[in-house]
């Protein structure tokens, strides 16, 4: 949410005339123009205004968070309505995650008639008290000898009011998504109340335009985040990114790389279900994960969310994030952000891969990790399709 340079002043003035601008108007009209030219193939408008919808509703926050942050750099008053969005962000976490350990666990039946069972209140609590714990701990991300400490080991810059708000966000977005997992003992996601319901079931087609929504508005963001039209051009914001063109060399190696995550990983991911059988502990249930991604196994689907998630996830996370966070805390919210779908054995896989891919963008840009990411999700997509978790 902040400039990777220590000081916010040093990038205002553009180093070159080049804004990309240009570039940026003939994204937006090739963008419109596919939008368009979806609601108008549509059978059902309302229902292609309700995905549209919800892919602004993802992000519209963080972006209104960002641009209310960069103009409050020199405004206390501001500062304090900052402030407020980010209790309410922090807030809506912790509901969300309230409402996840929650239907997890109660029949559809019961919530739809508006009575809890009887003993259903301690677990309640539970998720409630955790979430709020975690949300007012991430708070101490506004703390100046906090971010002090953290700057010790991070490109955090302690002045920057953008970073602090940012800090508290990163914090907030590691910690309470996997309340429900730590309260319920299970992701709430693949438990059989939600996947019986069908509430989060999509037709292939449906996810497909979902995705590609959401990917839309999750790049927009992105640029908007780092400082678009507030402290950059969009060349700028392009180099802030690291979302470049790649050369022949980086695509061949991010392919290269996907292959062989998706060996090391496959082998990974059974010893790590070796320790915890030994252990005793529960790992992802295979089978309830088939059925919750049931909708990306045919070809639209798979190739559509493979993109999503990888362009999406590495331009917000190891773009955004990564040049102030670090590779370590990004890869910490990478994992927790998949706390809803996986065990405590999948989020281990998915941190030491989201690692892998920090360092990639490091190592090259954030297009190479990107391009690694979304291989290898449409390979482990396909191999779902032939029934297989490699």
């Amino acid at each position: 949410m902040d400039p990777e340079e220590p000081s916010p002043a040093a990038d205002v003035v553009p180093p070159t005339g080049r804004t990309g601008y240009r570039a940026l108007l003939l994204g937006t009209v090739v963008a419109a123009v596919a939008v368009g030219l979806l609601l108008l193939s549509s059978r059902d408008l309302g229902s292609e205004l309700v995905l549209l919808g919800a892919g602004a509703a993802q992000v519209a926050p963080f972006v209104v968070l960002a641009m209310a942050a960069y103009l409050a750099e020199d405004s206390r008053p501001l500062r304090y309505l900052t402030a407020v969005l980010l209790l309410g962000i922090v807030g809506s976490l912790v509901l969300v995650s309230l409402a996840f350990g929650v239907f997890a666990i109660v029949p559809t039946a019961t919530i739809e008639a508006g009575v809890l069972p009887p003993g259903i209140a301690p677990t309640v609590l539970a998720l409630l008290g955790l979430g709020s714990l975690f949300g007012l701990a991430s708070f101490v991300g506004l703390l100046r000898p906090f971010r002090r400490w953290v700057a010790r080991y991070l490109p955090l810059d302690p002045a920057s009011f953008v970073q602090a708000v940012a800090l508290v966000l990163v914090i907030a977005l590691i910690l309470i998504p996997p309340v429900p997992l730590i309260v319920n003992g299970a992701p709430p996601l693949l438990s059989p109340n939600v996947l019986g319901s069908g509430a989060f079931g999509q037709s292939p087609g449906e996810l497909a335009r979902s995705e590609a929504y959401s990917l839309l508005f999750i790049i927009y963001a992105s640029f908007l985040v780092v400082g678009l039209f507030v402290r950059r051009n969009f060349a700028e914001a392009l180099e802030r990114l690291a979302f470049v063109r790649p050369t022949a060399r980086q695509v061949l190696f991010a392919l290269g790389m996907a292959v062989v995550l998706v060996v090391v990983f496959g082998l990974l991911d059974r010893a790590i279900a070796l320790v915890w059988g030994a252990l005793g502990w529960p790992v992802t249930n295979e089978a309830a994960y088939r059925q919750l991604f049931s909708g990306m196994l045919t070809p639209a689907g798979a190739v559509t969310a493979a993109v999503s998630a990888g362009v999406g996830e590495e331009l917000a996370v190891r773009g955004v994030l990564q040049p102030v966070f670090g590779m370590v805390l990004p890869s910490l919210l990478f994992a927790a952000l998949h706390a809803w779908q996986y065990s405590w054995d999948g989020l281990v896989s998915v941190f030491l891969a989201g690692l892998v891919f920090a360092w990639i963008r490091r190592r090259a840009n954030t297009t190479t990790s990107a391009i690694t990411h979304a291989t290898y999700d449409l390979i482990l997509f396909g191999a779902l399709a032939m029934g297989s978790t490699i």
